[in-house]
């Protein structure tokens, strides 16, 4: 998918974070973001993982992000809640588990979703 493709607040699936590596240093890298919906009425969930190894940058307490997926729901505040989960803890919904699985198969049932994604989009 190219950007003229990208619809409103779609990420391009080449997208660049800056991470801050131990040194100080930064050091830019691909989060890895599956726009598995097109439509205006979606938002991304977050992939994480404790496993470093697979994943692209540390959110503290041992907690990794591996990538991200593009769902249909909408943000509240920050937070995207997919539809049909709506104020719902989606950490361990066992639909986004199996998700993260199927789309990151590194996860090999690891990994689980978060939707505190909505600082992309300041």
């Amino acid at each position: 998918m190219n950007e003229s493709e990208l619809g409103v607040n779609m990420l391009p699936e080449d997208f660049t974070v800056d991470v801050t590596q131990s040194d100080g240093t930064v050091e830019s890298r691909i989060l890895p973001t599956v726009n598995r919906y097109l439509g205006e009425d979606g938002g991304y969930i977050a992939i994480y993982s404790r496993n470093p190894d697979i994943s692209v940058y540390g959110v503290g307490g041992g907690i990794y992000v591996v990538g991200q997926i593009r769902l249909q729901g909408r943000y509240i505040g920050q937070i995207f809640h997919p539809m049909g989960y709506e104020g719902q803890d989606i950490s361990a919904a066992t639909a986004f588990k199996q998700l993260a699985d199927e789309v990151f198969p590194e996860c090999e049932g690891g990994c689980w979703a978060g939707g505190d994604t909505g600082g992309f989009f300041d």
